[in-house]
């Protein structure tokens, strides 16, 4: 990881040397000296990094040296941060707002001029500061001498086969468990079973319930299968929505999870009590620990309806789960032989090779499968790792490694010998997944759009990071640090999980960096205290009921926050506590009731990715358009939000926006978004077609917007919209090669969408798909969701009386209120369900709620 921050610094470092002979622009006194030593230090330890991190393992002052080292880097870097911010925000500040699109082509060449701009951008304090790095990095770098550590060429990412994804289909050395293990589920027609699969972490307990789960005989034999996930940070309530999305139909089941946001633990019991009865069901908890299981007993009588035969099975590390959840069979995995590790070894390491090449390596290769320890893990990410080793010597090398007498976990030494094997620039990616939370799955992009959040992808190698952060997920993947893989269509990675024991690996290595917040109910101490300086990255958890931590203790030097709020968690004012370290380039506050944002976070301008998804905002702050350097901005499922802000075209290095989810007839997107030149996607924005707006966002504002790749358009007239064919030529999305994706939401009457796309005229590549339910408003799903949201919000009982008035005022809304209303009677009937009992003693509220789900305040 040092290894890599080294080096995107002395890339940064190059670049204003550079600058400053090409522009003939003297420096701050004394500052250009002092960028050219930081410049020579850094080079002097840079080619030894790779040694210092292996052999910081078994010596405790090289890890303390290298975490100086670190500490020193990451303040340059915020150094650096601020100096290409200081030009771009004075070029802002000075130019007419209608020049927005060219201030980022002069920004290069003028940030060198504007350290002689006076107090603006504070020269001398940067200046004294950069001279004070540098006195500590000369001390590091006197102390590099006395480790005796050896220079090492830095590798680089190879290109992944695609035939490094494909998953093991045959799972080795667990016929005989896998056999039995079905006899238990199908035999006999007795009441609900119970069975448990135990065993270490690494041992394939996953893998083994999978391999059953989608067996044939026992998909056949089951009405209902449900898998659920439920690791340590899971509550009972998202074990309980999780069961009763798997037992929704597969059309509602998307849709589920939010409308059971109200129920209670007891009512979400009742309704799997309710959909379960007579029905044959098999449900797999995968990873449960002892905190959940002393919950089971009440998961345990809302299966008691269920069919004679139903089976319940249960993954564990932990006998006392076994023992609390009553487990009628057990399974034990042992560790698998040196023979059965050797056949999952190799079937991952000769992939590509002949007979002749696997023949050679055969002997190597065997005496390093009995290093794995009998764990189906360990010999898959060795032999994923030694699928790029050619020669013998590499792979002799591997089996000599020292890491073997490390004394570390059985697992933990073949992870180390791939990670040690990855470049740099990867490592330090890898690190970053520990940040997220165990069981959960990542969305590929997601995670690429945190990496670059964090500086790990730098654009000095290649502009568009979003290809080089592919590049790094793929040399992941084939190393099998990342399971169960999800694909598009066209064969490239969706989404993916991360196996326990790969991320406790992950934090391992993060050592005291990461650290991660469990609140619960009645916790007496809700502050969060961070005890070490060394903390870059924080997540916290707020299961059922928790508040929100009152204060940040310590956080000063945090470049991550991640909060995520469980669906019932109590409301809280965040307040100021999301802006306290300022040093931030990732904010993620998922979920929740966050209905405010602070106008301070105009402070954070290291911040480069900002998640508020799922929240209640209904505005975002004016402040916001002062984080010049954002580059992701989340606001996906916000009901309530009205719109962005009118200067969000200040917002120069946007590439992604996302507003999708929220309802289309209220939230505006200003014009400016067409002056957002860097943007790669934009989804959920919402656009008129057949004319050119003076304020709001028109199709031809999407004219300038050359490097998108994902477009996803809400036609704002959506009954039969009609596209203005000056407005689609002034768009010019047949000139938008890179565009991939095209989405278009709409009402679209038969015949019409053949219409729109000849006027449209996108590129032929470009795959253009038509949604007819915009955003799901008109779902039943959707509107019970939102429904059940302001029947229980502090305002609900006020809608009634404003609804007219608002109406008065926009006959746009007052036409949309008058259609959906003509349903009433269908709403009346389908919302006649025990859930909702609060909503049928009110016919008038649920009318306006309908028409408040798009123009709520």
């Amino acid at each position: 990881m040092s290894d890599a921050l080294v080096s995107a610094i002395l890339q940064q470092l190059t670049t204003i040397i550079y600058e400053e002979i090409k522009q003939e622009v003297k420096l701050v006194t004394g500052v250009g000296k002092e960028i050219k030593s930081l410049e020579s230090n850094l080079k002097s330890i840079h080619a030894l990094l790779d040694d210092a991190e292996e052999k910081q393992m078994k010596d405790e002052s090289i890890k303390i040296w290298l975490e100086r080292l670190k500490e020193v880097c990451y303040d340059i870097e915020d150094v650096l941060d601020e100096w290409n911010t200081a030009p771009l925000k004075l070029q802002l500040d000075e130019s007419d707002q209608k020049n927005f699109s060219l201030f980022k082509g002069k920004v290069c060449r003028l940030f060198l001029s504007c350290f002689s701009c006076g107090p603006v951008v504070h020269r001398r304090g940067i200046a004294l500061r950069i001279k004070g790095i540098n006195e500590r990095l000369d001390e590091i770098a006197k102390d590099k001498d006395r480790y005796q550590l050896i220079s090492r060429e830095v590798r680089q990412p190879r290109r992944v086969e695609s035939t490094s994804f494909a998953e093991v289909s045959k799972l080795h050395g667990r016929d005989e468990d896998k056999k039995r293990l079905i006899d238990s589920l199908l035999c006999g027609n007795s009441d609900v079973k119970t069975i448990s699969i135990v065993g270490m972490g690494g041992i394939g307990k996953t893998a083994l319930a999978q391999l059953v789960y989608n067996d044939g005989a026992v998909m056949a034999h089951f009405d209902k299968k449900i898998w659920v996930c439920v690791s340590r940070v899971c509550d009972s309530r998202n074990v309980a929505k999780a069961i009763i999305m798997g037992l929704a139909e597969p059309d509602r089941a998307s849709a589920s999870a939010p409308n059971l946001d109200s129920f209670t633990l007891q009512g979400l019991l009742e309704k799997i009590c309710e959909d379960v009865e007579r029905k044959k069901v098999f449900l797999v908890l995968d990873d449960v620990w002892p905190d959940e299981s002393e919950s089971w007993e009440s998961f345990n009588q809302a299966f008691k309806p269920a069919a004679p035969g139903s089976r319940i099975l249960v993954t564990t590390r932990n006998d006392t789960v076994m023992d609390t959840m009553k487990s009628s069979d057990v399974f034990r995995l042992e560790q698998l032989s040196e023979d059965v590790c050797w056949r999952i070894l190799s079937q991952e390491a000769f992939v590509g090779r002949d007979d002749e090449q696997s023949k050679n390596l055969e002997d190597i290769g065997k005496n390093i499968a009995k290093k794995c320890g009998g764990l189906p893990l360990a010999a898959k990410t060795l032999g994923s790792m030694l699928r790029s080793k050619k020669t013998r010597e590499e792979w002799t090398n591997i089996l000599n490694s020292e890491i073997w007498e490390l004394s570390l976990k059985a697992v933990f030494a073949p992870l180390f010998l791939s990670y040690f094997d990855l470049p740099s620039a990867v490592r330090r990616c890898f690190l970053y997944c520990s940040t997220f939370r165990k069981g959960v799955e990542i969305e590929r992009d997601v995670l690429i759009y945190q990496w670059m959040a964090q500086g790990y992808l730098n654009p000095s190698q290649n502009p568009e990071m979003e290809i080089t952060g592919v590049e790094y997920f793929e040399c992941l993947a084939a190393r099998s640090f990342f399971q169960d893989l999800k694909t598009h269509e066209d064969g490239s990675i969706r989404a993916c999980k991360i196996h326990d024991i790969v991320l406790d690996f992950a934090r391992f290595l993060m050592g005291n960096e990461f650290v991660v917040k469990e609140f619960h109910p009645h916790d007496d101490n809700m502050r969060v205290e961070l005890s070490s300086e060394k903390t870059h990255h924080l997540l916290v958890v707020l299961t059922e009921n928790a508040c929100f931590p009152t204060s940040l203790v310590g956080a000063e030097k945090l470049r991550s926050l991640s909060i995520f709020k469980s669906d019932h968690a109590e409301e809280d004012e965040t307040g100021n506590l999301l802006i306290q370290p300022e040093h931030l380039r990732s904010l993620i506050c998922r979920g929740g009731n966050i209905n405010e944002f602070p106008e301070e976070v105009g402070k954070l301008m290291h911040l480069k990715l900002l998640d508020l998804s799922h929240s209640k905002l209904k505005r975002l702050p004016e402040a916001i358009c002062g984080l010049l350097n954002l580059q992701s901005l989340f606001l996906q499922w916000c009901y309530f939000l009205e719109g962005l802000p009118d200067k969000i075209e200040k917002l120069v290095n946007l590439r992604y926006l996302d507003t999708s989810g929220s309802c289309p007839p209220t939230i505006y997107h200003p014009k400016g978004i067409g002056r957002l030149t860097s943007l790669r996607a934009l989804r959920g924005l919402v656009v008129c077609c057949d004319h050119n707006d003076n304020k709001k966002f028109s199709l031809g504002d999407l004219e300038n917007l050359c490097n998108l790749r994902f477009l996803a358009l809400i036609v704002e007239d959506d009954q039969n919209p009609q596209i203005d064919a000056n407005e689609a030529r002034r768009a010019k999305l047949e000139r938008k090669i890179h565009l991939k994706e095209l989405e278009l939401h709409g009402q679209w009457l038969p015949g019409k969408k053949d219409d729109a796309l000849k006027v449209l005229s996108p590129p032929s590549h470009t795959n253009v798909t038509f949604s007819e339910d915009i955003c799901g408003l008109r779902s039943l799903l959707r509107m019970e969701d939102i429904l059940n949201a302001v029947v229980n919000s502090e305002e609900g009982g006020r809608e009634n009386e404003q609804r007219e008035t608002r109406l008065d005022g926009n006959p746009k809304l007052r036409n949309f209120f008058e259609r959906e209303t003509q349903n009433a009677e269908e709403w009346n009937e389908a919302l006649k369900t025990p859930s909702y009992p609060t909503l049928m003693k009110n016919y008038d509220l649920r009318c306006s709620c309908i028409c408040l789900c798009s123009y709520v305040e």
